[in-house]
């Protein structure tokens, strides 16, 4: 009997403490008393990349944060971090105004009908790299590509569908790279996800992209 007890109030808090680390959000504030109190900088950084974050990373706030004397590393994690997560709200935010906006019989499709009806594709970049050319050869290579029959034009105009990448800012340890594939026809996002530069850029995104829309077709 006091073995099940015992067994019952281990279960207990361990459930308490998962969903206290699940709804946990880190702050400034909680990044300078961790480095105060001394940690380690490997947990630090360890912490933030797996926590969500309401992180201040205004000049001001990066002022403050060097001034309590908070590695470079720590606050570069910080914004990349923030950067992220304020992506994804803005992707989140979009795609809850499209679904608003725009009437049911125009946003019905879904991203595997969306992806399988496509005959052209664009190529759209925030960043320097990689280079249009060099991404476009890359996909073309992948069996994975080839047996969706997508032409791949210049202009997002004029194409059914189109990639979007950019580099995350102040990634300058992890070197992450975004893509979303959008349906210009009717705006939805079929796919997202991102890879880094660590090798070959356009190597690593054509095998994410291709990976991920089969995914989404099933093939």
């Amino acid at each position: 009997m006091k073995i099940k007890f015992t067994v019952l109030i281990i279960t207990i808090l361990f459930f308490t403490i998962s969903v206290f680390a699940q709804n946990e959000i880190l702050t400034n504030a909680q990044i300078v008393e961790m480095s105060k109190i001394g940690l380690e900088k490997q947990i630090i950084l360890k912490k933030i990349a797996d926590t969500p974050n309401n992180f201040d990373v205004s000049a001001n706030a990066l002022i403050e944060l060097k001034k309590a004397g908070i590695d470079n590393e720590i606050i570069a994690l910080m914004l990349e971090k923030a950067q992220k997560s304020e992506t994804l709200n803005a992707v989140t935010n979009n795609a809850q105004s499209f679904s608003e906006n725009v009437p049911l019989e125009e946003n019905a499709a879904s991203p595997k009908q969306s992806l399988l009806s496509a005959k052209t594709i664009a190529i759209e970049k925030s960043s320097i790299n990689p280079a249009r050319q060099s991404l476009e050869k890359a996909l073309l290579k992948r069996k994975e590509w080839q047996k969706y029959n997508l032409n791949i034009i210049r202009y997002k105009e004029s194409a059914d569908l189109y990639i979007e990448i950019g580099r995350i800012p102040f990634s300058w340890i992890t070197h992450r790279y975004v893509f979303r594939i959008y349906d210009r026809r009717n705006g939805i996002v079929i796919t997202a996800g991102e890879t880094t530069s660590w090798g070959n850029l356009s190597a690593n995104l054509a095998r994410e992209i291709t990976q991920k829309m089969d995914a989404v077709s099933g093939k």
